[in-house]
């Protein structure tokens, strides 16, 4: 999700010179994009940090789609930034590949005022988010053990936004719209989906 993100930043322009705080903030999008994607690999040192799948997309768009406007380079050319970013980061850690732990909790702090955490997702946001995760791996790998354990999680979630929905007064039909608004808003714009695990803690009984 954060690479799909990142890919989202392509228009024109002369550029003007970044300014320290648009360097500062590529930075971290580029050290917290290494530090997310080492959380998908579980490697322990990056799990010392919150998750940062879902809010760190948001923060490279924020901040990707700021510097477009105010420095007129491209979303193509942002990116490149980004990326250029990225390598100097790796390069640094050498051939041990130290992860650049303290440099991220600064950028966590950045992000946080930038691209502040979301509240905790409902039942109906995170049934649209498990529901097209589960339709996506069952397209791709046939009902695997993956998207059995999705489609029964989406199932759980799904029951409990219609309870919740119910309970606020909705009625059938206009249960499965709000829960399929939910499903389209998430595809039409991923980085607003909430996280993954919180949502999957939120089917638990």
């Amino acid at each position: 999700m954060f690479s799909l993100a990142l890919a989202a930043l392509a228009a024109a322009a002369p550029p003007s010179p970044l300014t320290a705080e648009q360097q500062q903030r590529i930075r971290c999008v580029a050290i917290l994009a290494i530090v997310a994607g080492e959380q998908q690999r579980r490697t322990a040192a990056a799990l010392e940090l919150p998750p940062l799948g879902s809010q760190g997309a948001r923060f490279a768009q924020v901040v990707g789609d700021a510097v477009v406007k105010e420095t007129g380079r491209t979303r193509e050319q942002v990116r490149d930034l980004i990326l250029a970013q990225v390598k100097a980061a790796q390069q640094a850690a050498g051939p041990a590949a130290k992860l650049p732990v303290e440099e991220a909790r600064g950028c966590v702090d950045v992000m946080n005022a930038v691209a502040p955490p979301l509240p905790p997702p409902g039942a109906v946001q995170c049934a649209g988010l498990l529901k097209l995760a589960a339709d996506d791996v069952k397209r791709r790998e046939g009902m695997s053990k993956t998207a059995t354990d999705l489609i029964a999680i989406a199932s759980l979630l799904d029951n409990r936004a219609r309870t919740e929905l119910g309970a606020a007064g909705k009625t059938g039909a206009e249960s499965d719209k709000e829960l399929t608004l939910a499903r389209e808003a998430i595809a039409a714009r991923p980085e607003t989906a909430p996280d993954m695990e919180t949502c999957v803690e939120l089917a638990q009984p």
